[in-house]
């Protein structure tokens, strides 16, 4: 009984060998905390409770399981540390009959009004960041019986080459040093294009929220634009420098006009501590009839070709350092796949069923919200990592 009550509460010594960094996260993990008992409330509070009691109890125990110590995201490491056998989770999600769309709808309307009050609170932007990032796998002989489905080659920004595994868009909202996970899907023919998998999270977001969608140059274009457009939100975007602008009528690309101005066009602009030499451009592009664009060189690489750097913005209001500082938001779904791949699985789960993969990933998404905000209080994704994993060490 002993090792059963330390397993399920956390003395408030033991929390602090979760290491939280800042004040306010030493406040946060002061209340004792029992994990069982609060993820089971987590999901009666977030409206996740329309799920039968068995699905319940699974998903609650593949979160919990997922914060250990070692999880790579393997049924053995679910049936480990669960309630069950092994071959019990990877049933559930290959073939069990609960209602995974509802539950994901839930999810991100729970994780987008949670981030949106915090913002209106506070007072702070609201940012939506969208991106994908590679899940390499072993490339399966021609004689394998059993293949991993939906895999195939894809170019890995990382690995700076095309590999072999699971490419998954996501999409995370934020505001100041909150962010919670919103979707994360697979990339596949039944989902469409990416760029068609990022239209349909600009068109599930509520509408007039006012927020800042940031993206890399791959998804930045006209119909991206258009679909913020209309759900009252701004975008915000990495161009590549080819792409072309209508400086006082005439046609140039962004590279060449670059080229030909005067460095005394370009203004410093410091964006948290480093310097940069900016270029304002506002007019029409290529099938947009009006936006704000920004050359941008590091102050130390002034006029360098390969250093050029170029954004877009659709809100005309905002001076060029707040553009910039905005789309620095952008960073934390990078690091928020890192995240996943190292604590949660993401990298060396070992489901075949495109079913199994996509259910998986909804379970990450779960997780996510669960240690950020199941825990009593909104605290990183790290400290609540750490506080439930600190709650099931072997005594």
């Amino acid at each position: 009984n002993l090792k059963n009550d330390k397993k399920e509460g956390i003395a408030s010594s033991v929390i602090m060998e979760a290491q939280p960094t800042t004040e306010h996260e030493r406040e946060c993990l002061v209340e004792i905390i029992a994990p069982k008992e609060q993820i089971r409330k987590f999901f009666f509070e977030r409206h996740f409770d329309f799920l039968t009691s068995v699905p319940q109890r699974r998903l609650q125990e593949m979160i919990l399981s997922s914060c250990m110590k070692g999880n790579s995201g393997k049924m053995t490491d679910f049936g480990e540390s669960g309630t069950v056998h092994r071959t019990t989770y990877g049933h559930f999600l290959a073939k069990g009959k609960w209602d995974d769309k509802r539950l994901e709808k839930t999810q991100k309307r729970e994780s987008f009004q949670t981030v949106s009050e915090l913002s209106h609170q506070h007072g702070t932007p609201l940012f939506v960041s969208i991106d994908d990032t590679v899940v390499p796998k072993t490339a399966p002989s021609s004689k394998a019986k059993r293949p991993t489905q939906g895999a195939g080659w894809h170019y890995s920004h990382l690995e700076g080459k095309v590999i072999y595994g699971h490419q998954v868009h996501a999409a995370i909202v934020g505001t100041e040093d909150t962010s919670l996970c919103y979707s994360l899907k697979r990339c596949c023919p039944e989902h469409g294009t990416k760029i068609d998998m990022t239209l349909d999270i600009i068109r599930s977001l509520p509408d007039k929220t006012g927020a800042y969608v940031l993206m890399d140059s791959w998804y930045t274009n006209s119909g991206v634009l258009d679909a913020c457009r209309e759900k009252g939100c701004h975008l915000i975007g990495a161009m590549k420098t080819n792409r072309i602008l209508y400086p006082e009528g005439r046609r140039a690309s962004a590279a060449d006009l670059a080229a030909s101005l005067d460095p005394g066009c370009f203004h410093p602009v410091t964006v948290k501590g480093r310097a940069y030499m900016v270029y304002r451009y506002e007019g029409p592009l290529n099938k947009i009839d009006h936006a704000v664009v920004l050359l941008s060189y590091p102050a130390s690489a002034m006029g360098r070709k390969t250093a050029l750097r170029v954004f877009l913005c659709s809100d005309t209001s905002l001076a060029d350092q707040t553009i910039l500082e905005y789309y620095t938001h952008r960073w934390t779904i990078e690091v928020m796949f890192r995240s996943y791949k190292r604590y949660t699985g993401l990298k060396g789960f070992m489901v075949r069923a495109a079913k199994a993969i996509d259910r998986l990933l909804l379970v990450l998404a779960l997780a996510h919200f669960f240690f950020s905000c199941g825990l009593g209080r909104i605290v990183s994704f790290h400290i609540g990592l750490h506080i439930c994993r600190a709650a099931f060490v072997n005594f």
